[in-house]
């Protein structure tokens, strides 16, 4: 780190009566980096290295997701047939994978309170770059890393037998993938925001069971909006993640909600990449304001 010298000082006595000079320390602002690709860049190689060594963390997260596929898609879907003309695993299987999405983007913006608590964060912080550079790392890297896991699931879902190998599904399978980066985006600046305002780890508790767990189950993965009572249809509506089902459904299987339309995708994408810029926004700006 580059220091600009004594900006303040100050005579303390101390018990042998002697005084002791203390002086405080600043960073030139003209010497950070107001953004700095290769600070970004470095961060989100570090959450991509940290992602892949974490084997139990993969292993874990993915197969949560299996057992969502195979007990309710295969088993509750023999009883249930499906909706619209669509078997009950090949509706569910973009749900799941935004499960997936949800809980591995959130966690990974969550996870800047083990940075902290480690010191970690502390070293980076002592590069003359811009937490603005730092922050954006870390979300690009958090996005990454769920839509990886993402495509994970896709796979294991087209195992499975949910979707139809064809042209149009290779079409809507990197589509979808890119619907993955920008559903991802949004939740790991919602994570980064709510880890900048957390101390303890242990209130992830609590994030996870009244925010987390109640936006994936109001996100459509198991029925339709369409089939909901009018009060679960207005709560699902303010579900960001709904949409960003929706979004995965149209890519996926060509089909969406009748409730939203035939531009059903259109609102979708809309209503994510709003949830997006809002959340990264404000992830990177409670992040610049936390206390390290």
């Amino acid at each position: 780190m580059i220091w600009c010298g004594v900006t303040e000082s100050c005579n303390k006595p101390v018990d042998g009566g002697s005084e002791v000079k203390l002086t405080k320390w600043k960073v030139k602002h003209e010497m950070v980096q107001p953004l700095s690709g290769q600070a970004i860049y470095v961060v989100l190689l570090r959450e991509l290295k940290r992602y892949w060594r974490a084997k139990a963390r993969v292993i874990s997260s993915v197969a949560q997701s299996i057992f969502f596929l195979a007990i309710f898609g295969l088993g509750l879907g023999g009883f249930i047939g499906g909706f619209g003309g669509i078997n009950y695993l090949s509706y569910m299987a973009p749900g799941v994978i935004g499960m997936g999405l949800l809980f591995g983007s959130v966690f990974s913006g969550v996870s800047v309170i083990f940075d902290r608590q480690f010191g970690f964060m502390k070293e980076m912080l002592v590069a003359p770059v811009s937490r603005t550079s730092i922050i954006l790392g870390k979300i690009l890297g958090g996005a990454t890393t769920a839509t990886i896991q993402g495509i994970i699931l896709m796979a294991i879902a087209g195992i499975m037998g949910a979707f139809t190998p064809s042209f149009a599904f290779v079409a809507g399978a990197f589509a979808a993938i890119g619907a993955m980066l920008l559903i991802t985006s949004g939740f790991v600046g919602l994570g980064v925001a709510i880890g900048s305002t957390l101390n303890d780890f242990h209130a992830f508790q609590l994030l996870s069971t009244f925010v987390m767990w109640p936006m994936f189950m109001l996100s459509g993965v198991f029925f339709p909006i369409d089939v909901a009572p009018l009060p679960l249809q207005v709560a699902m509506l303010c579900d960001p993640m709904f949409y960003g089902v929706e979004l995965l459904r149209w890519c996926l299987l060509g089909a969406g909600s009748p409730l939203l339309g035939s531009l059903g995708w259109l609102i979708s994408l809309g209503v994510v990449t709003v949830f997006d810029a809002l959340m990264v926004g404000l992830g990177t700006c409670l992040f610049s304001r936390a206390q390290i």
